[in-house]
């Protein structure tokens, strides 16, 4: 009897050692599968392209990716993933997933005759340039006083060329502005006033940089004149550029306008002339930091 219990004393001590020894390399295999799989997930991880979801070749190295604008890069995709990466940076540099008049900020004075003063950048109601009068021969009105040198040669330029241009508005206070378009709105009403009109602080006329010539009226047809001929084939040269341009309203906001003309200086004129975009798409490509 005693025989018996020990054996089986022995053979329960037994299984009790097999038990622990196999839980043990169970253990052990589960640790080094669980170790290898997270390693491999780091590492796909770690692979991960910034843009996985959308394209592995989002072009995060592109001199105008603003890092700060990157979960709006994102959203705008999902909405628009017929967009390729570099339109989708581009608009919305712009302001374009937003809605015009949101997400407003201030004119960045530092830009000199390249800012850019539109439906998403204001300027201040006390802002004045450094204006110049235009004589009668030109117009009269005032621009800025390097926007008005500039003016002054192409017009003379043009009448070499048989062709008469004159400035029909130019310079507006932020008060008149806006007493223009609260007159429009009470007219038409403020969805169809923002189409040709700008809200007081978003109008290019208070920069001086901006001219109408000749007219300021889609009744008149300008584009249709050997005039606006000329200045599309000869403004960029003195540096100015046609601002709204047609088929362009969902960027600019504004209707077609082929009367008005934006002081940017030659070189970034015939830039923009040759690349055949909107102010808005240049400044937010090559001119915007963040």
């Amino acid at each position: 009897m005693k025989l018996k219990r020990k054996v089986k004393i022995l053979m329960i001590i037994i299984l009790f050692i097999l038990t622990i020894v196999i839980s043990a390399i169970v253990w052990q295999k589960s640790l080094t599968t669980y170790k290898k799989n997270n390693q491999e997930e780091k590492k796909e991880y770690d692979e991960e392209p910034v843009y996985k979801e959308h394209s592995s070749e989002f072009n995060i190295k592109k001199s105008n990716y603003i890092e700060k604008y990157y979960d709006r890069y994102i959203a705008y995709k999902k909405i628009h993933s017929d967009y390729d990466d570099d339109t989708i940076i581009t608009y919305v540099n712009i302001g374009l997933d937003r809605e015009f008049y949101t997400g407003m900020e201030e004119v960045d004075m530092n830009d000199g005759i390249l800012l850019l003063c539109n439906k998403y950048h204001l300027l201040k109601s006390n802002y004045v340039p450094d204006l110049v009068n235009l004589g009668s021969k030109y117009g009269g009105g005032q621009l800025q006083r390097e926007a008005a040198d500039y003016f002054v040669k192409m017009v003379d330029a043009a009448k070499k060329d048989g062709i008469s241009l004159w400035n029909v508005s130019g310079y507006r206070s932020y008060y008149t502005q806006k007493s223009l378009y609260n007159n429009y709105v009470n007219r038409d009403g403020v969805a169809k006033a923002d189409t040709y009109s700008a809200r007081a602080g978003s109008s290019e006329h208070q920069t001086g940089l901006a001219t109408d010539i000749n007219t300021a009226s889609s009744a008149a047809h300008f584009e249709n004149t050997k005039e606006y001929e000329w200045l599309i084939n000869n403004s960029y040269k003195y540096g100015f550029i046609l601002r709204y341009l047609k088929d362009k309203t969902f960027i600019t906001g504004y209707k077609y306008e082929p009367w008005h003309y934006r002081y940017v200086g030659e070189k970034v004129a015939k830039e923009i002339n040759e690349l055949n975009i909107t102010y808005e798409e240049y400044y937010a490509t090559y001119i915007l930091k963040g």
